[in-house]
């Protein structure tokens, strides 16, 4: 991947693999912790009917943390992780960022809150 829009494409072409993989993990009683974006009411919706199509519970923990605290940790990522600073970068954040959807009560989903 080299652009968003790689991420993008391929991030939807696993989205079949990964539900199935989920719920029969879930069906099997393992608890599943998944780091795939939440940042919208329609991804939040993807994540949420995953476990609500074969009823099991679900947590999604939402991050409430100021952008300058992402942004020390992007930078830091960069210096650990240098492979990723191609892709993890200021413009990525402020686009990724732009789209972003406060969690609300009307989703109905089990929120846990994380704040600094």
């Amino acid at each position: 991947m080299k652009t968003f829009d790689d991420y993008l494409t391929y991030s939807n072409r696993i989205k079949p693999f990964v539900k199935n993989h989920v719920q029969n993990l879930l069906r099997a009683d393992t608890s599943v912790v998944m780091d795939f974006p939440g940042n919208t009411q329609k991804q939040r919706k993807w994540l949420s009917n995953i476990a609500s199509e074969i009823n099991v519970s679900h947590k999604l923990i939402y991050l409430n943390i100021p952008d300058e605290t992402c942004l020390q940790r992007l930078k830091q990522r960069n210096i650990e992780n240098p492979e990723r600073a191609n892709f993890d970068t200021l413009e990525t954040f402020n686009y990724v960022s732009q789209y972003f959807e406060k969690p609300n009560d009307s989703e109905r989903l089990n929120i846990v809150e994380i704040t600094q």
